[in-house]
Formats: structure tokens, C-alpha cells, sequence
């Protein structure tokens, strides 16, 4: 029999769901084993591994599958009840729980459609910053046929300025939210930092990339990427989401 592998993650570097679950792991001291994966070249791999989503993060615990961010972070704090990232209180709980779901739902798709929007203006950029830290054949490949995959990228996923401006005004409303549902105390949910806050931190980390998250940009960075960057810069939840990543990541 192989040794058992521990936990393996499948996985985007750039993605901000993906970095939930890195921050979830992290958080909670469980090493990890990555397999990063090329965006339009992974649905193989994640459905042979899934059993049919083809959507990242995939978890493998075991030789068990997990699935979805959300489900992955609720299976670790049972594996590993502490530090805790939910409360105890039941209805703490499920407050916690509707943040979660209303950031995956309607505020992390609006931050990758807009992202998207910015990044595939300069294919050889986007190209980029998906294969960043990765060296060899495949990545190289990648960055060569990247821009041909541009078109189909935009239609799969439904961009353009209309979708990018709709998906903005969702983030400028995200933004408000957060804003003041953080101002009594500093974390969403009671006075202490629980899986709202990281899943709202990890799901606009976009807007802002903080020195913690361990994927940097490249440099130089595309006129594309300074101008989203420049367009977020000052807005109410900025300094939430310097301080969560600052204080827990």
C-alpha cells in the first residue's frame, strides 16, 4: 500500500476561493499538499477526482473527495474543532453561515467576472499570473496558447462591459455591507474573528492583494491590473481586509 498522502488540494493560485480553503488549512495548522492547476486545462483532473464538478477548490482527505470552499471549511473544523471558526451559539452559527453564503453566491462571482473583465484585456499578462511560480514545459505551453483560449474564457463565463459594469456595482454594494456590519466590533459575527470574516476577506482579497496572500502579482504589472487595483484603493473595506489578512493570515 502507498502512503497516504494527507490532505491534497487541487487548486488555483489566483483564485479567491481557493484561497479560502489555504487560509482555512492554514488557520487551522493542517499541512497541505497543492496541485495546482492550469485554468482550461483542469476539468479533467478535478472531475476524475470530484466524481463530476469541475469547479476548484477540491479537497482530498483520505482518498475523500470535498467539494466546494464552503463545505471543505465546515468538514476541516470538524476534523480539527480548533482554533474554532465557528461560534457556538447556534444562532451565531447560522449568521455566520448566511454571510458565508451570500459572499459565495453573489460577491465572489462579481469580484471574478470583473477581475476577469480587467485581466484578459492583456492575455500574455493573465498568462502570467496563472502559471506564476511554475516553471517547465507545461506552464510555457500554457502562456503560448493562452490568448487563444481568451475568446472561449469570455463566453464560457459570460464577460463583457455590461456583465464587468453589473458585477462592479455588486462590489461597490459588497463594499458598503461589510463596511458597516464590521464597524461595531471589527469581525461580522460577535467579537472574534470566525469563517465570515475569512471568507469575506479571502473573496474580495482581489481588490487589494495583501503581502500575506503568498501568490504576488507579477511584475511589472499590466496598465490592466493598476488601474483595477487603483480603482478600489481607499474604499471603506480596505483596511478590514489589510487588517483580517494582517491579524490571521
Amino acid at each position: 500500500m502507498g502512503k497516504d498522502p494527507g490532505i491534497v488540494l487541487y487548486q488555483f493560485a489566483f483564485s479567491h476561493y481557493n484561497e479560502k480553503v489555504r487560509w482555512a488549512l492554514d488557520y487551522k495548522g493542517l499541512p497541505r499538499q497543492d496541485r495546482p492547476l492550469l485554468p482550461g486545462f483542469h476539468a479533467r483532473t478535478v472531475a476524475k477526482r470530484s466524481g463530476g464538478p469541475t469547479t476548484t477548490p477540491l479537497l482530498e482527505v483520505g482518498g475523500r473527495a470535498v467539494h466546494e470552499s464552503a463545505d471543505i471549511i465546515r468538514d476541516l473544523e470538524a476534523r480539527k474543532p480548533t482554533p474554532a471558526l465557528y461560534p457556538e451559539e447556534p444562532e451565531a452559527r447560522a449568521e455566520v453561515d448566511r454571510w458565508i453564503e451570500w459572499f459565495d453566491d453573489e460577491v465572489g462571482p462579481a469580484v471574478r467576472l470583473a477581475l476577469f473583465h480587467e485581466l484578459l484585456a492583456d492575455a500574455a499578462y493573465a498568462a502570467r499570473i496563472f502559471t506564476s511560480g511554475r516553471s517547465g514545459v507545461k506552464p510555457a505551453l500554457y502562456r503560448r496558447v493562452f490568448p487563444m483560449l481568451v475568446p472561449m474564457l469570455r463566453k464560457k463565463m459570460s464577460i463583457d462591459e455590461v456583465a464587468a459594469g453589473h458585477a462592479r456595482v455588486t462590489i461597490d454594494d459588497a463594499i458598503e455591507r461589510v463596511s458597516r456590519a464590521v464597524q461595531a466590533t471589527g469581525y461580522l459575527v460577535g467579537d472574534r474573528f470566525t469563517a465570515a470574516d475569512l471568507t469575506g476577506a479571502s473573496l474580495l482579497f482581489p481588490l487589494y492583494f495583501p503581502p500575506e496572500h503568498e501568490f504576488p502579482l507579477p511584475t511589472p504589472r499590466s496598465p490592466a491590473i493598476e488601474a483595477w487595483l487603483a480603482r478600489w484603493q481607499n474604499a471603506p473595506v480596505e483596511p478590514w481586509v489589510r487588517e483580517m489578512f494582517a491579524k490571521y493570515r
